[in-house]
């Protein structure tokens, strides 16, 4: 089947489909290089990476410089009755040297009333904060380190799906391409029997009715070529659209000698691939990781933290640094949350019946890529089958029009008849060139279906 494929392709198209592998392949690059979705998807990937680094440097210590500058009136006094105990005592003494003879005076002391505010102070320290035990960080870290890699994996996901929209695009402008080639084909043909027309009805051979009808046929063939240029200019613009190029630029059209066919597995081996090579079950897997993590995180409040801080910084009613009004101090900060109205709890239980969900998500992701494929697989047979049948009813409705252009040339035939056959045959080209393409497009959507698109060879070829 492949062999006749092969055969057919390369003996009908003008423009092959794969005509240069290497012409797409490089239009494949350029798309994964200049795709403005794709690109919107590389953004979020950043972010989480950026997300991924910021987690990461909770696990080092925390250098921050904080300065207080207070000035303060009110508040609470301190009051120390100094005067009230030691008076009496001076009072004693004054008098028991003043009986000796001795020269000596100890004056009176106030009350001392001390503000608990100082009137000014700055405190100007260096502290260094260190988490020593606190596996919420850690949790955290997989979680962010897990979602980078569902972005990754998403960015797969889009880039596989650029691929074949790319091919895909391609084929549908070569079909569209080799349409309008093969009815200017046709045109020729009846543009050549309206000549035929005109000189059997000046020999009077034939009415003048048969060159109406020449005409017209011209007219309306003229029509479908108005529409058929039409496609071919969208199918450019959507193929210059993916690529992020000018919607009017060309597109290269190599010919080729040769159409690679790549050895089609069968189902059973396209769904074992599938399942163990789509990206899609690398991202829900990932996901599934991160709601494993984020149990964990939600656990974790039960458990008790140690962190370790320094203090290094002077202090004083005046704004001075010196070795006088220099300290430091270490502590080690020790917490533990013993209740806190069954939160750890509901917490684990939001993350646990998120995971049973993913869990639910990932079969049925199996499910529907078991389905995907058998679908894809069996239409590709289905399209092998239409090109096999459109080549031979392109073949023989060509032997069947040659035989009815020369009994119409001599006037051994109505113009109706050749009309016929010529529509025949022009219907049955455009039929076997649309199957063709249709089943180059299949085959796209057979290997995207089972994960058999190359990523690393375009991604070689890009750098």
């Amino acid at each position: 089947m492949h062999k006749i494929i092969s055969t057919f392709l390369i003996l009908f198209f003008p423009f092959s489909a794969f005509g240069g592998e290497d012409v797409l392949d490089q239009y494949i690059s350029e798309g994964l290089h200049n795709n403005l979705a794709l690109q919107q998807q590389k953004f979020s990937l950043d972010k989480s990476l950026e997300a991924l680094k910021e987690a990461k440097g909770l696990f080092l210590p925390n250098v921050s410089i904080q300065a207080r500058y207070s000035r303060a009136g009110g508040g609470r006094i301190i009051e120390f009755p100094v005067g009230d105990m030691m008076n009496p005592v001076y009072q004693s003494l004054n008098q028991l040297f003043s009986f000796h003879g001795i020269t000596a005076y100890f004056p009176s002391l106030a009350n001392e009333h001390i503000p608990f505010l100082r009137e000014k102070e700055h405190d100007t320290k260096i502290r260094i904060t260190q988490p020593l035990f606190q596996p919420a960080i850690l949790y955290n870290y997989k979680i962010k380190k897990n979602l980078s890699r569902v972005d990754r994996a998403k960015l797969s996901v889009f880039k596989r799906h650029l691929i074949s929209d790319i091919k895909n695009a391609y084929f549908n402008y070569l079909k569209t391409l080799n349409v309008v080639d093969l009815l200017a084909k046709t045109r020729k043909l009846l543009l050549e029997n309206q000549r035929v027309s005109e000189n059997l009805f000046n020999v009077g051979k034939a009415t003048e009715d048969v060159v109406f009808r020449a005409r017209a046929e011209i007219a309306d063939l003229d029509q479908k070529i108005s529409e058929a240029e039409k496609n071919r200019s969208l199918a450019a613009s959507y193929f210059n659209f993916l690529l992020n190029r000018e919607l009017d630029e060309a597109i290269k059209i190599q010919k080729t000698a040769q159409l690679p066919i790549n050895k089609i597995i069968n189902v059973k081996e396209a769904i074992t691939h599938a399942l163990t090579h789509r990206d899609e079950f690398q991202q829900i897997q990932h996901a599934l990781s991160i709601r494993k993590h984020e149990i964990n995180l939600a656990g974790s409040g039960s458990l008790p933290s140690l962190t370790a801080v320094v203090d290094f910084g002077f202090q004083g009613e005046e704004y001075r640094i010196g070795k006088d009004d220099d300290y430091w101090m270490a502590s080690l900060v020790f917490e533990w949350t013993l209740f806190n109205g069954s939160q750890t709890r509901s917490k684990k239980m939001q993350a646990s019946l998120e995971k049973q969900k993913l869990e639910l998500q990932r079969s049925e992701l199996e499910k529907q890529i078991r389905l995907q494929v058998r679908d894809q697989y069996h239409a590709l047979l289905a399209a092998e089958k239409a090109v096999e049948a459109s080549q031979q009813r392109e073949q023989s409705a060509k032997k069947s029009f040659e035989i009815v252009t020369k009994k119409y040339e001599n006037g051994m035939a109505p113009q109706i008849e050749y009309l016929d056959a010529r529509t025949t045959h022009t219907n049955a080209s455009i039929n076997s060139l649309l199957a063709g393409y249709d089943y180059l497009i299949q085959r796209t959507n057979f290997e995207h279906a089972a994960g058999l698109i190359d990523l690393l060879k375009y991604e070689r070829k890009k750098s």
